[in-house]
């Protein structure tokens, strides 16, 4: 009975012994292919939303340093454009441009001897879907860019696929200024301000000439072609004594009497 039993033990599975383990080696396995699976589609889908952040976010930080150190936004207010136009206060970077040309966003430097320089914002791992910019006017302070930027993360495999969209606006921080002389395109045909819209105060330290094109030197007012005038009562023109003593303003009496009147020296 003894050897009986040793044989018995010996002789391996039972049908029933091997349909378990097999079952549950089949379980087993199709539950560690899941977790294999669910493991890659988030590292697919981690690796493409990394890239396509860190893109946006430097697309960001480069648009706000050109908008905010920027001189003038060159764009008509109100009005959507694909291409964001900036003045410079340097001349050799005189116009900046951001624009997209096919999926690839671009900024080109525009050189005051009309030499180019271009480089890619974004790289072939993404795609730009969309990029547009309008410019806002405030009236009490400087201009501002509101822009919508999408990029997509370029992949063939539907499991990598993400999208991220980003609608920001930037005010610029410093006010105009130019290293060159500021020239109108033509001649005679554009205005600086407006009867509602006036500048407040204007510095100049040469000479300004109205309707002239050149006059002797020594002058730093020359106009022609009409008068000068004063339209409010009590004031007129105000000139200093030889010694540089007293000032008097020049005016004028009800019946046409040249009146000069003391007043403080500018």
């Amino acid at each position: 009975m003894k050897s009986n039993n040793l044989r018995g033990r010996d002789s391996g599975f039972s049908l029933v012994e091997l349909m378990i383990y097999v079952g549950v080696f089949a379980v087993s396995a199709v539950f560690l292919v899941s977790i294999l699976t669910v493991v890659t589609q988030v590292q697919l889908k981690q690796v493409s939303l990394s890239e396509v952040n860190q893109q946006l976010s430097f697309v960001s930080d480069t648009i706000k340093r050109l908008v905010q150190n920027s001189s003038l936004v060159d764009m008509s207010s109100g009005v959507s454009s694909s291409t964001l136009t900036l003045r410079m206060a340097s001349s050799s970077v005189d116009r900046t441009l951001v624009y997209a040309s096919g999926s690839i966003l671009y900024s080109e430097e525009i050189n005051s001897d009309g030499t180019t320089a271009t480089r890619a914002l974004t790289d072939s791992n993404v795609t730009v879907d969309d990029f547009s910019v309008t410019k806002y006017e405030n009236p009490v302070g400087f201009s501002v860019v509101g822009y919508q930027l999408t990029l997509s993360y370029n992949t063939t495999n539907a499991k990598s696929e993400i999208t991220r969209s980003l609608q920001t606006a930037i005010g610029r921080i410093s006010a105009a200024e130019f290293d060159s002389s500021v020239y109108p395109n033509s001649d005679n045909s554009h205005d600086l301000g407006t009867a509602l819209k006036k500048w407040k105060d204007a510095y100049l330290s040469g000479v300004v000439g109205i309707g002239v094109s050149s006059f002797s030197s020594g002058y730093k007012l020359v106009a022609s072609g009409g008068d000068i005038a004063t339209k409010d009562i009590n004031t007129g023109f105000v000139v200093k004594t030889p010694d540089a003593s007293a000032c008097y303003r020049l005016g004028v009496s009800n019946s046409g009497t040249v009146t000069s009147t003391a007043v403080t020296c500018p």
